[in-house]
């Protein structure tokens, strides 16, 4: 495709409000990376999912911080969110199923020091010979 995206920052309130942004900054990722149209609905449902987890307990407030790299036929995303208020969290099953359909590799990590962390990673499957 060309466009080359070495890596994409962005910050906002810990709110589901914010999922759109989150998509939207997904599929341009997915879309510099070389991913066809079903890769980019799968790393965008992805990346949703995930965000949905950090922001999950709204009332605790925080910001969500993502960053997000594509270069030679791959995305990751890795995200986190910090505020000393926010509670443990487990991993949820169904996350995890849609997670495990969509990308490659992803972790969920729900500190009880006030602290959530997604990660996630998928490949083009047109350049690693999918």
């Amino acid at each position: 495709m060309g466009d080359h995206i070495d890596g994409l920052s962005i910050a906002f309130p810990a709110t589901s409000g914010y999922l759109t942004v989150s998509r939207l900054n997904a599929a341009a990722v997915g879309a510099a990376a070389g991913f066809d149209v079903d890769e980019i609905d799968d790393f965008r449902l992805a990346v949703n999912e995930a965000v949905s987890w950090l922001v999950a307990d709204a009332d605790a407030g925080g910001t969500v911080e993502l960053v997000m790299h594509a270069a030679d036929g791959r995305v990751r995303l890795d995200g986190f969110r910090r505020t000393p208020s926010l509670p443990e969290r487990d991993s949820d099953d169904l996350i995890e199923a849609i997670l495990g359909a969509t990308v490659d590799e992803f972790e969920l990590k729900g500190r009880a020091n006030g602290e959530r962390r997604v990660h996630l990673g998928k490949r083009c499957a047109a350049k690693n010979g999918g």
